[in-house]
């Protein structure tokens, strides 16, 4: 078949186009040209997923599936560091891997008219980043740091009709989209740090609390045991009268230690939750 004769002959200048064929599976055959593939062009076949033979590729630059069957890209992509572009648009992906920040010189990743309805975290780690098309998919949300990125010129992602992150009037407009981004990823990094203070005040007020009726509970046991002493053994009575006191005074100390720490913890964060980030 003429498929099978562009395969068996090789890279020509590092590409094999075995495009618009019938094509259900990665050919292994591709296994034989690691070292000297560079492009891969597989637009317009019957593929249903990446498999895990795509790591051995470690020459490879570029990768085109396009127009084909895809549900999943196997995580071994991320040993393609050397991989630019990856263009699976128009296939069935409803999620990228998060290997995917393992190729540090990805440039491209055009995926519109897929599944997707979030994009790995570990894209903000890539230096080079320049494009992401995610036009025409199921979004719900974008990593808000994406904004972060450097080189980060084009991020579309039009008609994602339940996108939370970016309003509609925003999404047909990188510049303007990777702002709203920046703002709201200001905004997180003041209101995160205020809502753990204020988690572990509540921690801190629990912990009071218990402690609190664990010592109302160990007194009222003492002074049981002292009424019922109180005649009939005097040297009892008076020493466990001691112990009440030590014990009472010892408690009261650690809650008025701990309520002060209390009292400080929530001043600082009353203080702090007056300053608003500046957009």
């Amino acid at each position: 078949m003429e498929e099978y004769d562009e395969l068996s002959a090789g890279p020509v200048d590092g590409t094999i186009n075995l495009s618009h064929n019938t094509w259900k599976i990665l050919p292994p055959e591709l296994n034989n040209f690691s070292l000297t593939l560079l492009h891969v062009e597989m637009s317009n076949n019957q593929l249903s997923c990446i498999p895990e033979a795509i790591g051995d590729l470690i020459m490879l630059k570029s990768l085109d599936v396009s127009l084909n069957r895809v549900r999943v890209i196997d995580r071994a992509i991320g040993k393609c560091i050397r991989l630019r572009q990856l263009n699976v648009e128009k296939n069935r992906l409803a999620c990228l891997p998060d290997e995917l920040g393992q190729c540090v010189l990805l440039e491209e990743i055009l995926a519109r008219e897929n599944n997707l309805s979030t994009l790995p975290q570990s894209l903000e780690n890539l230096p080079t980043l320049n494009k992401i098309d995610v036009r025409n998919n199921e979004l719900l949300t974008i990593p808000l740091k994406l904004c972060r990125v450097p080189t980060l010129n084009e991020l579309l992602c039009a008609e994602n009709p339940t996108l939370e992150t970016a309003p509609q009037n925003m999404r047909g407009n990188s510049k303007l989209l990777i702002w709203c981004l920046e703002m709201q990823q200001k905004f997180k990094d003041v209101i995160d740090p205020k809502t753990h203070q204020h988690e572990e005040l509540q921690r801190k007020s629990t912990a009071l609390q218990r402690n609190i009726r664990l010592a109302k509970e160990r007194i009222q046991q003492l002074e049981s045991e002292i009424e019922k002493l109180e005649f009939e053994r005097p040297d009892d009575y008076i020493y466990l009268k001691g112990r009440v006191t030590d014990v009472v005074l010892y408690v009261f100390d650690k809650i008025i230690q701990l309520w002060d720490t209390i009292k400080n913890v929530f001043v600082a964060w009353w203080n702090r939750r007056q300053t608003y980030p500046l957009y």
